[in-house]
């Protein structure tokens, strides 16, 4: 039962380090959303600054720059999404792990309870058989 017992901390220790690099990796793309939304206000700014005294080319260029920035802002939206899903997962499988180890846990101490109350049994036997011998002489 220990060796078993052993297995699923094992596997709860897996599944907690996998649910830790998940919520590391949504932290990374959280701080690089940030940096791109930094990025994309700068560009507006700096477009609203430009307009009144600037190129019609130099508008197209922010225009472009504005354009690619925001691409890049709905896929690291679209992948912060399915990263999201993943800690999810991550934590229904650490939750599954952690709960069966605690059944496991439960299913040891109601067996080492039920073997110490058959050797207290088999102790009170032997007690009574020793009694009966020394109380027939």
């Amino acid at each position: 039962m220990d060796s078993v017992l052993t297995y699923r901390q094992q596997l709860e220790d897996a599944a907690r380090q996998e649910l830790f690099r998940a919520l590391e990796q949504k932290a990374g793309l959280r701080r690089q959303l940030r940096r791109v939304e930094d990025e994309l206000t700068t560009l507006y700014r700096n477009l609203e600054q430009e307009r009144k005294a600037t190129t019609a080319q130099r508008l197209i260029m922010y225009e472009r720059r504005i354009h690619i920035v925001r691409e890049r802002l709905a896929r690291l939206e679209e992948e912060m999404d399915r990263q999201q899903e993943r800690v999810r997962q991550r934590r229904r499988h650490l939750l599954k792990a952690s709960q069966e180890r605690k059944v496991l846990e439960k299913l040891r101490e109601q067996q080492n309870r039920n073997y110490r109350n058959h050797l207290n049994r088999k102790e009170a036997q032997m007690l009574d058989e020793i009694a009966v011998l020394f109380h027939e002489r």
